[in-house]
């Protein structure tokens, strides 16, 4: 019985080496195969055109400090208008995601 045991957790580790194996391969293949990232970037402004240029700058800033700087919008963008914003009053929050390249 003991040698059962001993036994069954051999092959418990061995499977779990095996599979944080392939699970670390796996991630990281697509990482070094994929030369586009997406980048997300927010922003605010009086209107809902000046949000969404400032959440396309933050994005892009953030793409740049990985090098790529090739960007084009993935998407949408977000935009919420809100009235009553404690400090802004009546202000446009925007959301935007680039797919950025080098």
């Amino acid at each position: 019985m003991h040698r059962f045991r001993i036994r069954r957790r051999l092959a418990t580790a061995a499977g779990m080496a095996t599979a944080a194996t392939a699970l670390l391969l796996a991630a990281a293949a697509p990482a070094t195969a994929a030369t586009a990232k997406e980048f997300t970037g927010g922003g605010r402004g009086l209107t809902a055109a000046s949000a969404i240029q400032s959440a396309t700058w933050d994005a892009e800033a953030s793409a740049s400090a990985e090098l790529l700087n090739t960007c084009v919008t993935v998407g949408e963008p977000g935009i919420w208008e809100v009235f009553d914003h404690p400090y802004f009053g009546h202000v446009f929050f925007a959301e935007v995601t680039v797919s950025c390249t080098t």
